[in-house]
């Protein structure tokens, strides 16, 4: 996804905290649109139009009074995905839009939190395993 110049209307792109905003967001939508198409089960044009609405959303969570920095604030865009993605698919399968199936209803069942910490320790292990291979 690229980040639209109407994003970047609440700060001038010369702020350093709208940079470092931009820049978190960008290095953590790989596992927002993974999230988004492979567990949440969304289409690739929803999982966009969702990564949109969210970059709006943690601009102005990292705008807020007492937020200490945007990468701080990492955790709580995870959270906020699947906050997202469960509602929206909620939304989707009550409308009768789509079906859903056993592994998508235990997901929705679950607590946004739980399901973002998931990704995150399954990040942090790929992570791990990506920096042994370099040595």
């Amino acid at each position: 996804m690229e980040i639209s110049d109407d994003a970047g209307a609440y700060a001038p792109i010369n702020d350093p905290i709208q940079r470092e905003t931009r820049t978190v967001f960008q290095e953590t939508l790989g596992l927002i649109h993974i999230a988004l198409v492979a567990h949440y089960g969304l289409q690739e044009s929803e999982a966009t139009e969702l990564e949109k609405d969210l970059y709006l959303w943690f601009v102005r969570f990292c705008r807020r009074p007492g937020n200490e920095s945007p990468r701080q604030a990492r955790s709580f865009l995870l959270v906020a995905c699947c906050q997202f993605a469960r509602e929206y698919q909620r939304y989707v399968i009550g409308a009768g839009v789509r079906s859903s199936d056993e592994k998508l209803d235990r997901l929705l069942n679950r607590e946004p939190a739980d399901v973002a910490r998931d990704f995150t320790k399954s990040l942090e292990l790929l992570n791990f395993r990506l920096s042994r291979d370099v040595y």
